[in-house]
């Protein structure tokens, strides 16, 4: 009973293990300053010193190269403080996702702008053509006067704001 229950354990380890897709092991764990345990899939900043699982490595507690790597600079002397530049913390990776996510809705929020602003162009133009097409088919048209009256337009007139509406087309609708 032993020995034909030993291919099917094999069986089904090998199951299990192909069943769980290789992104899903392509992660970071650590714990944060807070002691908190943070799960990701950016790798965390240099601060981070407990790091538990990175994608490619076996389970368990490591330093990350940069910790290593001054640990083992440790016999080097420290640079003068004339040539040291500030330290300029990395960001963790909750802060690099927001900053991500804001540029991301900026980006959308700027198309949706630009779009509006481009249907509203069309929209005026549209009008101004119509506006120009009716003046040139001699199409009755009046100006409000000082005192709020309609002003039909005498043929001067007329010319005057056709010549002015194509002047607007060109600039603001070719």
């Amino acid at each position: 009973m032993l020995r034909s229950s030993a291919p099917c354990l094999l069986a089904a380890a090998l199951a299990a293990n192909l069943a769980v897709p290789a992104p899903a092991l392509a992660y970071w764990q650590w714990r944060d300053a807070n002691g908190h345990m943070v799960y990701s899939d950016v790798p965390p900043s240099a601060a981070a010193a407990r790091i538990l699982h990175a994608p490619g490595r076996h389970a368990g507690e490591f330093q990350p190269a940069q910790a290593a790597a001054q640990s083992a600079d440790v016999a080097t002397p420290a640079p003068s403080k004339a040539s040291a530049k500030p330290a300029v913390a990395a960001p963790t990776p909750e802060e690099a996702f927001q900053k991500r996510r804001e540029a991301t809705l900026k980006a959308a929020a700027e198309d949706a702008r630009m779009e509006t602003e481009a249907a509203e162009r069309a929209a005026r133009c549209a009008q101004l053509r119509n506006y120009a097409t009716g003046l040139q088919q001699g199409m009755r048209a009046a100006v409000a006067g000082p005192d709020g009256s309609l002003q039909h337009l005498n043929s001067e007139q007329r010319q005057a704001e056709i010549l002015k509406t194509s002047a607007n087309l060109e600039k603001h609708c070719s």
